[in-house]
């Protein structure tokens, strides 16, 4: 396959299935469970409105916009919209103390940052030095000195009608040797570290996906590890996109067999030690039985 970048792909598998579903992403309503959906055309939309309105707030090609936020939807979105920007994605390890995510928002040079909801923002801008000048982008939510993810999609709307040309520009400016991700470690393994990713890199990768498993629109996965690690962003959320498989979002941790029991995912990632309690669940019964 030719070498491309990442919103390309996303692109190419738009054209095939535009109308197909994409993402799932739970929420309550009256006190029922509902799902988001968002389909590949709506996807693609969305990457294109924030890209663009990414540029109108001064962000531009190879600047470094990080995300602060568990998996979900808004997440996804969000991504795609940075990558096409030509800008640079770093998520964050959420489950660190803040006071470390927000040094580690200036030791990248974040020019943004997309925030998940209004107490998130509150605890980066205690804990984030005077100095640091980033703008903030609520997921979800608002909040005063922000803004949310729908005005800026509205921005780049607003912008597009304006400039039918302006995300065509944009892209165009895009190559696959870019930079598109700042991985940063966990720190399992030492001091935390970065490393940078190009968009080839990743699509080489994403390509390798129907050459290992026949998986496309009729399967479906289920995305719960954190996105800041790779094996989430590669295959739960770059390797669906090339394959074309819809994802559906965990609403709780706590709730993640139910969840299964009702997504029934034909692809599913995971560590060893959830595959060690399911394991030990199923041995349980048997012996019951």
């Amino acid at each position: 396959m030719p070498s491309r970048t990442v919103f390309a792909v996303l692109a190419e598998t738009t054209a095939r299935q535009a109308e197909l579903p994409a993402l799932y992403q739970p929420f309550t309503e009256g006190g029922a469970r509902k799902y988001r959906v968002y389909t590949w055309a709506q996807y693609k939309q969305a990457a294109e409105e924030i890209a663009v309105g990414l540029r109108g707030l001064g962000i531009g090609k190879g600047d470094v916009v990080a995300l602060d936020s568990e998996t979900r939807a808004e997440f996804y979105l969000a991504d795609l919209g940075i990558l096409a920007n030509g800008s640079v994605a770093a998520a964050l390890y959420t489950s660190y103390p803040i006071g470390d995510r927000a040094r580690t928002i200036r030791a990248c040079e974040a020019k943004a940052v997309f925030v998940e909801d209004p107490e998130t923002l509150l605890g980066l801008r205690e804990a984030a030095d005077p100095a640091l000048r980033v703008r903030w982008i609520l997921l979800t939510g608002s909040a005063d000195g922000a803004i949310s993810l729908e005005e800026l999609r509205q921005r780049g709307r607003h912008a597009i009608a304006a400039e039918p040309d302006l995300f065509t520009r944009i892209q165009a400016e895009v190559t696959p040797e870019d930079p598109a991700i700042l991985y940063l470690t966990s720190g399992a393994t030492g001091e935390p570290k970065m490393g940078m990713v190009s968009h080839a890199a990743l699509v080489a990768n994403m390509d390798m996906g129907p050459a290992v498993l026949d998986l496309g629109p009729r399967d479906a996965t289920l995305a719960f590890l954190p996105s800041a690690h790779i094996t989430q962003r590669m295959v739960m959320e770059l390797l669906p996109i090339r394959w074309g498989v819809p994802v559906w979002f965990v609403e709780s941790l706590m709730k993640l067999p139910q969840e299964i029991e009702l997504v029934r995912p034909t692809f599913f990632v995971a560590p060893p030690r959830l595959w060690e309690r399911i394991y030990a669940s199923i041995a349980t019964e048997i012996r019951k039985r």
